[in-house]
């Protein structure tokens, strides 16, 4: 028998997973640690064998993913007492994994002699689904039985457990409920919910649905996912087929968090095999189809996406892809809902299934129709007409620009970053201004503490420093904190309290160079250049340098003043008032 079919208790497993999960985490942090570390701690000898067969499995799978070709000879040469485990782990990573063949009706219902198995719905690589009847509640469902292979997994069966539990406390309208769960002769299954329905491919595949449909569909799909992140779900394998209408035209997800048990490390990268147990390569997010093993619910908004540009266009996006509105008549404001779901960085999509939901009724509810011309309508327009004389029409013109802004809200975004990338290489530099001003204090104040005007004077510098490397720092911070994937009025209110920042701390770092010309010549020991005579009309001049030229500052942004904001956007520089005058266009073309 394969060491890793070995049973063992419960609470073995639960350890041997504990310390897999610590060998995991440790490589995909950058910071891979041995077996024989793992090893090496106080571990029971009914457990040592099959840790050891789990934790080179593990290796294998993350060593290959790093371009390495380890051998078996070098795990038995590293482990010459485990020889055997070895040689099985090996050679069940290389024996080919046939197609799953679904058990007949008659063996399924052999199995639950509770039920009535009607029929065979279908089947997969994930296992198959079959219609049956409760006798006692006199109820139909639909009971999935999962591949045979995973019968002998003791990983997979303690995942399993752990990670059912949760799918069956998921208690919402647009998900399958799953009623049951267990292993019944060695047999892994759920017993759910049945949808007497079709899929969304069935639909799609037969033209059935057009946008209508889709911009109904959509949002109810975002409630179950939200619902399902919010409990710490994660389907990773949203597609069509994993989507079902009731005969009401009501949305279920089926599958919710079964990639998660299936997820096999010495299979995952086998993409093109029977058992897809990572998800599908065509609806996957990228930091999923690239193995990244730090995937997070945003995998489903990106997978989200494909389903509703598929649901619009009958298309997939794939490779230089048209936005929906080139495809069919829809609202162009939907494109920017599209193409948010489909960045490919995951800190550049919607961070939330209900912000996508919140910006699809937000069109829907708006009464302004300027925004709502189609692409494709302004196209069929422009073939079936000939060219009409320019005409003095702001609403016209708004929809042209409108159009043109929303299908490049990334672009212009891009240029809200790029505009404040001269600010933040300032603030870099004032940080070095800020570094050397504090060294040339130290050296002022340590190397004169017999002198009084120079101890002083450094101490002056050095404080100074330590504070214009603080003003820069709280500036970089609020830029940095910028999420431009997000709603225009959010980034708005970002770049205010940015530029809030660089308006109170400009005077009160900035202005006090009309003195502090003086400390830093003294720190530097050029005093004695200096005129005898020098420093008290020096101190009066700047002293009342500083002061006129606050009051002058603070007269000109005074709120109550009717041009304090031209004066702030003048004080502030070109760097918030360029940003500031993109956002402006952006948002008076009704863009979020």
């Amino acid at each position: 028998m394969n060491i890793r079919e070995k049973k063992l208790p419960i609470e073995a497993l639960e350890q041997i997973d504990d310390r897999c999960a610590e060998f995991e985490k440790a490589w995909q942090t950058g910071s891979p640690v041995s077996i024989e570390s793992i090893l090496a701690d106080d571990v029971a000898d009914e457990q040592r064998e099959v840790l050891l067969a789990e934790l080179v499995v593990l290796e294998l799978d993350y060593r290959r993913r790093r371009g390495e070709s380890p051998n078996q000879q070098e795990f038995l040469d590293r482990f010459p007492e485990h020889a055997e485990q070895i040689r099985a782990v090996f050679d069940d990573a290389q024996r080919p994994t046939g197609a799953f063949v679904p058990p007949s009706i008659e063996h399924v219902a052999e199995l639950f002699p509770a039920l009535d198995v009607i029929e065979l719905l279908g089947a997969g690589g994930m296992g198959a689904v079959y219609k049956a009847k409760q006798k006692g509640l006199d109820r139909v469902v639909a009971i999935k039985i999962l591949p045979a292979e995973f019968a002998h997994d003791n990983k997979f069966a303690l995942r399993f457990t752990r990670e059912a539990r949760t799918l069956a406390k998921l208690n919402h309208p647009s998900i399958v409920s799953v009623y049951e769960f267990g292993n019944i002769d060695d047999t892994f299954f759920f017993l759910m919910e049945y949808v007497d329905g079709p899929t969304l491919r069935d639909m799609i595949r037969v033209g059935k649905l057009d946008s209508k449909h889709a911009l109904a569909i959509v949002p109810d799909l975002c409630d179950a996912l939200q619902y399902a992140h919010d409990n710490g779900v994660i389907h990773r394998d949203i597609k069509p087929e994993n989507i079902l209408l009731t005969k009401v035209g009501q949305v279920k997800i089926v599958d919710f968090g079964l990639s998660r048990i299936m997820d096999n490390p010495s299979q995952a990268s086998n993409l093109t095999g029977t058992r897809q147990v990572m998800g599908t390569p065509r609806y996957m997010a990228p930091e999923q189809f690239e193995g990244a093993h730090h995937v997070d619910h945003r995998a489903d908004i990106y997978s989200l996406g494909v389903v509703f540009y598929e649901l619009l266009t009958g298309e997939l996006p794939v490779g230089r892809f048209a936005a929906p509105s080139k495809k069919v008549s829809i609202d162009v404001r939907v494109d920017e809902v599209v193409l948010r779901t489909l960045e490919k960085e995951p800190r550049r999509r919607y961070q939330t299934a209900s912000q996508v939901k919140s910006d699809l009724e937000s069109i829907a509810d708006s009464d302004d129709q300027a925004v709502a011309v189609t692409l494709a309508a302004e196209d069929a327009r422009a073939i079936a007409a000939p060219p009409l004389p320019v005409k003095n029409n702001p609403s016209e013109a708004d929809q042209e620009l409108a159009g043109r802004l929303l299908l490049t809200r990334r672009d212009l975004m891009g240029q809200v970053e790029a505009s404040l990338r001269p600010l933040f290489r300032w603030q870099l530099l004032q940080i070095l201004v800020g570094v050397g001003l504090v060294a040339l204090g130290a050296f002022g104040w340590t190397q004169n503490t017999h002198v009084p005007h120079r101890l002083t004077s450094g101490l002056i510098v050095h404080l100074y420093g330590i504070a214009y490397i603080a003003a820069a720092i709280a500036v970089m911070v609020r830029i940095k904190k910028i999420d431009y994937s997000e709603s225009v009025q959010t980034v708005r209110q970002k770049l205010g309290e940015a530029r809030r920042w660089y308006l109170r701390l400009t005077p009160l770092i900035g202005f006090p160079w009309w003195l502090m010309w003086i400390p830093v010549t003294i720190a530097a020991g050029f005093d004695q250049v200096m005129h005898p005579n020098s420093l008290v009309p020096s101190l009066i001049i700047g002293v009342l340098g500083m002061l006129i030229s606050l009051w002058l500052y603070y007269r000109m942004v005074k709120p109550s003043r009717d041009d304090a904001e031209v004066w702030q956007s003048k004080f502030a520089g070109s760097s918030f008032r360029n940003a500031t005058s993109l956002l402006n266009q952006i948002a008076e073309r009704k863009i979020q």
